[in-house]
């Protein structure tokens, strides 16, 4: 799996070229102006998500090369290629980079594995593409139980503490701080409904499900 640069840009100019003819030609009425519309988009922002999810997809393999047979057995039967394809579309909406590592990961645990889980792996793909950068934060968070002094914990809330910090409670607090706390709540709840984390006495922890999809979404350097 050999993703150079130049040829990737290459690709790029003939995908979006194929792309406004297709749009141009199925649709005559707006073809025109849609296919332009997109020679503008895709360049710019989408085929950019879906080249560098790609070269995180290549830097797992390069770690992973051990692998790179069961990758193309996999890339080779429609079931793979249908996963291949969810992820593409899911890189090209996804802004921000540690969603698209993460994205990445994803199909590498698929098809790093002798026999594709199919089933499996769709799930989890649509589980990743439910939830929102915030609610992945707090799945990571919670990956690890949050103790008291934890390096881990106070490392993620110093990273991202718009989202993990813990938002006030306090009687006459600022508006911001109640949407904050609002929004947290309502990411641990999406979490709960979707079967990630479940409610333990006065404390949330990862469900089998949810431990199954950090499995899947952890960085695949740490594992070897």
């Amino acid at each position: 799996m050999n993703t150079d640069k130049s040829s990737l840009e290459t690709s790029r100019t003939d995908i979006v070229a194929a792309a406004a003819r297709g749009i141009a030609g199925a649709c005559p009425v707006i073809g025109g102006l849609v296919a332009e519309a997109v020679n503008q988009l895709i360049p710019n922002q989408k085929l950019d998500r879906v080249i560098e999810f790609l070269k995180a997809l290549d830097k797992n393999f390069a770690i992973l090369e051990n692998k790179i047979k069961m990758l193309e057995s996999n890339l080779s039967s429609e079931q793979g290629l249908d996963l291949f394809e969810d992820g593409i579309v899911q890189a090209s909406r996804a802004i921000s980079e540690e969603r698209r590592n993460r994205l990445a990961n994803l199909l590498t645990k698929s098809f790093s594995q002798k026999e594709l889980k199919y089933n499996e792996s769709k799930k989890l793909l649509n589980l990743f593409r439910e939830l929102t950068d915030p609610e992945l934060l707090w799945l990571v968070f919670y990956s690890k139980p949050p103790t008291a002094g934890s390096e881990y914990h106070k490392q993620l809330r110093g990273k991202h503490p718009e989202v993990l910090q813990p938002a006030s409670r306090t009687i006459g607090v600022a508006q911001e701080e109640i949407d904050r706390g609002a929004l947290q709540d309502s990411y641990k709840n999406t979490l709960v409904r979707l079967g990630l984390l479940e409610q333990r006495d006065s404390s949330l922890d990862l469900t089998s499900l949810g431990r199954l999809l950090i499995r899947y979404i952890e960085s695949h350097e740490e594992n070897t």
